[in-house]
């Protein structure tokens, strides 16, 4: 088995994980920008939210000391202070979660979620969100995660087609 050890994402490392990002994103669904010019945004954006010492981000990466085999990250998300009592303010959102497919199966992505679950329990977050795969929906239960029944979702593309804009009229009726 490869060693592998697993650590905060660094500057040099963003290239990588844009690149993965891409692989990530494509083996499930069509692409819609070409490589290239993906790879050079996706790595900026990071560059930027990647940095040591950076918040509400954090990224880490599982390595072999030669290249990045995986990644995980986080973003910290707080709600406006609420005066009910105990009504948690402090909540993560678990994204970009990926080991490449030669290396699935060892445990590597278990110890990728660990570490990012720990860092959020660390900080006294209440709960963590994420939109599982269809293939990642069996690990996430091993960890309690369950679809919540006091969450919606509003998606735009879907508001456009499948509802009138506000005061558009509707089998004749204002809305």
């Amino acid at each position: 088995m490869v060693r592998v050890r697993i650590r905060l994402a660094k500057s040099g490392d963003c290239r990588a994980l844009a690149e993965m990002r891409y692989r990530f994103r494509a083996e499930t669904e069509s692409v819609a920008e070409i490589k290239s010019r993906f790879v050079r945004r996706c790595t900026s954006w990071m560059k930027k939210r990647f940095r040591p010492g950076s918040c509400p981000w954090r990224c880490w990466v599982l390595d072999d000391g030669k290249r990045v085999l995986g990644h995980v990250c986080v973003q910290l998300f707080e709600k406006i202070p609420n005066p009910v009592n105990d009504e948690p303010e402090l909540h993560a959102y678990v994204t970009n979660f990926y080991v490449i497919p030669e290396m699935r199966g060892q445990g590597l992505g278990k110890r990728l979620l660990n570490k990012a679950l720990s860092w959020c329990r660390a900080r006294g977050t209440d709960a963590v969100i994420l939109w599982p795969s269809p293939a990642s929906k069996s690990l996430y239960c091993q960890y309690g995660f369950v679809a919540p029944s006091d969450i919606f979702e509003l998606r735009y593309g879907a508001l456009s087609t499948a509802f009138p804009s506000p005061g558009k009229r509707m089998n004749g009726q204002r809305r």
